[in-house]
């Protein structure tokens, strides 16, 4: 998919790369409710009728790390394939072969943390140093390109209904969003999680975000994750 805003002049394109929550599941089916959406939204308004374009290369069940590979004889193996390839492997395809690509945020993780031991093989288990390294990888690639690259905090899920959540995984996951924020590493940081956690309970969504599985955004979630992008960053 390529995106035309009527800016010649410049690139013109911001590309979200991302997982479920990007490509908008459990949000309302055809109501284009998806972040990208919402911040596509903020962007004409903003901008006027020259804005930048967002382009969604959101797949649901995608990692950063591994392709899919559901365990043999489990329900995965009837739709593991739709995953896709790992960002890093798809990353030529979907962000740097685009036409007019500035911009790429990231939002990449939770997939990587709990698809071990549930769809995927507990071999397949990575280490918060691990993420980060894809995420390094993804960041000199972008750059290699001209790109500026945003990264995004890792939403919580705590009690999540496909067990991804464990102590483990929660520990991992603020230790991956530490250094989103602090490592200096990616050129802006865009904080998910701090948008859409429950100030009750930080590991949790908060209630009126959260489409009720606990991991996945709502619509009124995915409208709070586009307002939590700086525009400032896109100009």
């Amino acid at each position: 998919m390529s995106v035309s805003t009527g800016r010649p002049d410049r690139s013109s394109a911001v590309i979200a790369l991302g997982d479920s929550i990007t490509d908008g599941a459990n949000t309302e089916a055809d109501a284009n409710h998806r972040w990208p959406d919402f911040l596509g939204q903020r962007l004409r308004a903003a901008h006027g009728p020259h804005s930048l374009g967002v382009l969604n290369e959101g797949i649901s069940g995608n990692r950063l790390l591994h392709d899919p590979n559901p365990p043999a004889g489990s329900d995965a193996e009837n739709y593991a394939a739709y995953f896709g390839q790992s960002a890093l492997r798809r990353f030529d395809r979907d962000v740097a072969a685009q036409p007019g690509a500035e911009h790429v945020i990231v939002l990449l993780g939770v997939n990587d943390l709990g698809h071990p031991g549930t769809v995927a093989p507990e071999s397949e288990k990575v280490s918060p140093q691990d993420i980060i390294d894809a995420h390094r990888q993804l960041i000199a690639r972008a750059h290699e390109r001209g790109l500026t690259v945003y990264g995004g905090t890792i939403l919580p899920f705590r009690n999540d209904t496909l067990g991804f959540y464990s102590v483990r995984n929660e520990a991992a996951r603020q230790a991956v969003n530490r250094w989103i924020r602090a490592g200096g590493e990616y050129d802006g940081v865009i904080d998910f999680d701090k948008a859409l956690r429950d100030p009750a309970d930080p590991q949790r969504l908060r209630p009126s975000y959260d489409s009720g599985d606990h991991l996945h955004p709502n619509d009124v979630g995915a409208e709070a994750m586009a307002d939590a992008v700086p525009l400032h960053l896109l100009h």
